[in-house]
């Protein structure tokens, strides 16, 4: 979550499955040899949490409002210039380049702390016809589409899957928006249900559908909310 909208107990639907299907497509790409994590933009852990249940090496959870390391399996750092080069299997940005205003300078720097063939994953928010005071609100300075996405991180990385999802929501927003114009700002932190409430199960269950099916489908991943890449530090593969 971005730290600009905790202060809720509950969970929003879209968090908890967001992190569920993140942690699906990540985990058949870990492999025995892969001991160093960077979960970068971590927020308030909540994903770092759950991943490291699933993860027997040591993870960095990066974030600017951490102020020291500590110490554990989860390493908390302040910025990713504390990562040493060439040092990082699996990186992991959830939301977190459409907050970077040099995202170009970033993500070469970012690619310097990754081992060769190592992973990449990133979750962007998706088609710029959406962004509203609800971006604003969230100090982002872009969204994204396969496209453009495509050619910022293929001058960086090579990609091997790209697909949007949360078409649903896609749909919702888009409506939202012609009615609303820019006036959204909606916090996900106010969300009232505990996340084993009937309302936030349903929910989770939409979402998760909608994420599996759009993964399935891939190339022909044609909208959604979000935009999802599986990158790698490596030569040539076309994306599916």
């Amino acid at each position: 979550m971005d730290l600009i909208e905790t202060g809720c107990a509950n969970r929003h639907p879209w968090e908890i499955s967001r992190a569920r299907c993140v942690l699906n497509t990540i985990l058949p790409h870990i492999k025995e040899n892969h001991k160093t994590v960077a979960d970068i933009g971590c927020g308030d852990l909540y994903f770092t949490q759950i991943f490291a249940r699933h993860f027997q090496g040591t993870i960095y959870a990066v974030d600017t409002h951490f102020e020291n390391f500590e110490g554990g399996q989860i390493i908390k750092l302040k910025d990713i210039e504390q990562l040493e080069e060439n040092s990082i299997d699996i990186a992991i940005l959830m939301d977190v380049l459409e907050h970077i205003e040099q995202q170009e300078e970033f993500l070469s720097l970012l690619s310097k702390k990754i081992k060769k063939d190592g992973i990449v994953f990133f979750t962007v928010p998706a088609f710029q016809h959406l962004f509203s005071e609800h971006d604003v609100f969230l100090k982002h300075f872009r969204r994204y589409n396969k496209k453009n996405l495509t050619e910022t991180l293929s001058r960086h990385f090579k990609i091997k899957r790209m697909f949007y999802f949360y078409s649903s929501l896609y749909l919702l927003r888009l409506l939202q928006f012609l009615f609303v114009r820019k006036k959204m700002v909606n916090n996900i932190a106010a969300w009232e249900s505990n996340e084993n409430s009937a309302k936030t199960k349903l929910l989770v269950k939409i979402l998760n559908t909608d994420f599996f099916f759009n993964k399935i489908i891939c190339r022909l991943s044609l909208f959604g909310l979000s935009l999802f890449a599986v990158t790698k530090k490596t030569t040539s593969e076309n994306p599916c």
